[in-house]
This record gives C-alpha cells, sequence and structure tokens, in this order.
C-alpha cells in the first residue's frame, strides 16, 4: 500500500491550526466586540481599536515569525505562540478597561495568535510542494472557513447561554487542546525530517529565489502587498461591524453571529475551487476575481435590510475571501521562490495588517461621527476595485 505523501499530513494540521487561530483570534472577535460595546459602555471606535492593536501586533510579529522559523524552527514558534495566546484569553476574563482589552487581546492573544498563524502554516505547507501547490494551501486554509463557522456560533451561544467570560475560558481551552498535540507532533519542514519535498528529489531550490531585500525592491511587491492591503480594509469594514450592524436592525446577536459563519461556510468550497484554479491560471487573475466578488457583497449590503440580504452578503464575501486566501501565498511562491518565503511573505502581511488595523476603527469612526455605515460600505466597494487594479498591474518579475 502506497504511503500517504507526509506533506498531506501538513496540510491537516495547518488546517487544525488555522481553525482555532483565525477562528478564536479574528471570526469570534465581532461577537465579543459587540458584547464589550453594549456591557461595557464603550463606544465602537473604542473597542474596535483593540481589533487594531492586535493586527498591528500581529502583522509586525509576523516577519519575525518567518525569521524564528528559519533560525530555530516550526515547532517551538507554534507551541510558544499557542501557549501565550491560551494565556491571552485566561487573562481577558478579568477586563474591565478598554486598556486591558488592548492588552489583553490586542498584544498578547495577537502575539501568541502570530506563531500558530497563516505565516507559520502558509510557511510549513509551501515547503513540501511544488505541485498542487495552490490546491494544497486551499486545502489547509479551509480551517480558517472552518474556525469562521464554528466559533462564532460557539462563542455566541456560550455568551448567551453563560457570559462572555466563560467563552474567553473556552477559547483557551480549544487553543491548548488542539494546538499543542498538533504542533508537538505534526508540524514540520521537510529538513526537520531530513527528507526531501515532493519535488526537491529532482530538482533543488532554483537559483533565482529572492532574498527579503531583492524582494522588496521589486515593484511587484508593492503592487501586490499595497493591493493585499486595500482588500483587507475593506474586508475587515465588514467583517468588524456586521453583528453591530445586524443587531442594529433588531437581528438577535446569535442569528447575527450566524451571519459570519455564513461567510465561512461559503469561503470553505471557495478555498479548493480557486485554489485548483490557480494551479492552471494566472494567479492574479484568480485574485482579482476573488476581489470582485467583496465588491459586489458590498452592493448587496449597502441594500441590506433584513436577515436575508445579510445572509447574500456573508455568501459572497465568503467566496471572495475564501478565493484570495490560497492564492495570495501561492502568488508570492510563484514571483519570489521558496527558499525566503517564510521573510517575503511576512514583509507582505505587515504591509497587510495597515489595511486590517485601519478597517475596523474606520467602520467604527464612520458610525461614531454619521450614526451609520452607509459611507463606511460605500467606500469598500472603492477600496476594493482599487486593490483590483494594483494586482493587475502586478506582473512576474523576469529575475531578481
Amino acid at each position: 500500500m502506497k504511503r500517504i505523501y507526509y506533506g498531506w499530513w501538513v496540510v491537516v494540521g495547518a488546517f487544525l491550526l488555522l481553525f482555532c487561530a483565525l477562528g478564536t483570534h479574528f471570526y469570534a472577535f465581532p461577537v465579543f466586540f459587540d458584547v464589550m460595546v453594549r456591557e461595557m459602555g464603550w463606544a465602537r471606535t473604542q473597542a474596535a481599536l483593540a481589533m487594531t492593536t492586535g493586527t498591528l501586533v500581529a502583522g509586525a510579529t509576523g516577519v519575525l515569525v518567518g525569521w524564528l522559523i528559519h533560525k530555530i524552527g516550526l515547532r517551538p514558534v507554534m507551541l510558544s505562540g499557542t501557549i501565550i495566546a491560551a494565556l491571552g484569553f485566561l487573562l481577558l476574563r478579568t477586563v474591565t478597561e478598554p486598556w486591558q482589552f488592548y492588552l489583553y487581546y490586542g498584544l498578547i492573544i495577537s502575539v501568541g495568535i502570530a506563531g500558530i498563524g497563516v505565516i507559520s502554516n502558509m510557511t510549513a505547507v509551501e515547503t513540501w510542494f511544488d505541485h498542487n501547490k495552490s490546491t494544497a494551501l486551499g486545502i489547509a486554509t479551509t480551517g480558517i472557513g472552518a474556525g469562521g463557522v464554528v466559533m462564532p456560533l460557539l462563542v455566541g451561544w456560550l455568551i448567551s447561554k453563560y457570559d462572555w467570560q466563560t467563552a474567553c475560558l473556552s477559547m483557551a481551552g480549544v487553543l491548548m487542546l488542539v494546538g499543542i498535540p498538533v504542533s508537538a507532533v505534526v508540524m514540520r519542514t521537510p529538513q526537520a525530517r531530513k527528507v526531501a519535498r515532493e519535488q526537491a528529489q529532482q530538482q533543488e531550490l532554483k537559483t533565482e529565489d529572492a532574498t527579503i531585500g531583492q524582494a522588496l525592491r521589486q515593484k511587484s511587491f508593492w503592487l501586490i502587498s499595497i493591493g493585499a492591503m486595500l482588500w483587507d480594509w475593506a474586508y475587515t469594514i465588514g467583517l468588524t461591524h456586521q453583528v453591530a450592524f445586524a443587531v442594529d436592525m433588531e437581528i438577535d446577536r446569535v442569528t447575527a453571529a450566524g451571519a459570519v459563519s455564513m461567510l465561512c461556510v461559503f469561503s470553505i468550497p471557495a478555498r479548493i475551487g480557486f485554489g485548483k484554479l490557480g494551479d492552471i491560471m494566472d494567479k492574479r487573475y484568480v485574485v482579482m476575481m476573488a476581489a470582485g466578488l467583496q465588491a459586489a457583497a458590498f452592493v448587496v449590503l449597502l441594500k441590506t435590510t433584513n436577515l436575508a440580504m445579510l445572509y447574500l452578503y456573508s455568501a459572497l464575501v465568503g467566496i471572495g475571501v475564501g478565493g484570495l486566501t490560497p492564492i495570495l501565498p501561492g502568488l508570492v511562491a510563484d514571483y519570489f521562490g521558496r527558499r525566503h518565503f517564510g521573510a517575503i511573505y511576512g514583509a507582505l502581511a505587515m504591509v497587510t495588517t495597515l489595511g486590517t488595523m485601519i478597517g475596523p476603527v474606520y467602520g467604527g469612526w464612520i458610525y461614531d461621527a454619521t450614526g451609520s455605515y452607509h459611507s463606511a460600505f460605500l467606500s469598500g466597494i472603492v477600496i476594493t476595485l482599487l486593490a483590483v487594479v494594483l494586482v493587475y498591474l502586478a506582473p512576474k518579475p523576469h529575475s531578481h
């Protein structure tokens, strides 16, 4: 019986870690955000600053994560990240002031999540594959979608049944129970097992692989990075505020959290389908298709007056984010090679972080200033379409 190629076990491990990391930290945030605003009496801009702080920290830490993986290996980085993130959720139970929310969620949890998040998992998966790379990345990132389906509903249910402190304790438990065994047993690079990657038996690392310095000097790097930043800016406007927007329309909070889960449900097949597209066509066009769906989703959101329309928005934006997530790391690997992939992708993620920082606070500021999200959602269309243009203008470098 033919043995399963070990890279596919790494894909499974990445799925589980992304399920925990993004589900607890990113997709559950809108539910925590709404209850913090209403229970603590905080302004929406004030509460959204925790997401901005967390995004800044995670982005800045991402560059360090790429470097640490290269220096000390994948496993120590992931184990440390798991423990730090779980500790942060335990501390989050004690929050009474905004500065504590920023410290525990924005700093401690975000540092930990960076260790078991997208950069470390995409680096792990990418090192195992030459053929079917985008498909493998697509399957791994379905963990993000699955976490987004389960965690908002779980957190919403725990808050309604018990309280938000119990929800924080549960998130810490999920991280420890899944993150530690998967990081310790499954996740590793081919070098750690002293075996070659799928293709490396026949071909050494290509000499044209770019260093981090060479990548930063390429116009294509900045066009892709800024395009991704703009896409994320628009995406986080909707994601962070859609539960509060729905509750303002007198939709039940748990039902509104279900719209976040719906987003993630639709992202799951999109990650696999778009991943396969990325293996057979120019990845720039795949990214542009995904971003176009997000622009269409904001058009729907502008017209939303009931739960059905909110779910339609979630479906469209879910397919869009599902399409972009596995393709972006594959695009970076195609353009700049894999030798320094972790550091280069970490640098791109740091640029993208600016969009994730701006989006939540921008949406909250618009609401606090006008009493409506209309201008925020309208600008989401414009920002997303600008991202499409920038990615289109980023041809593959001929040499480094």
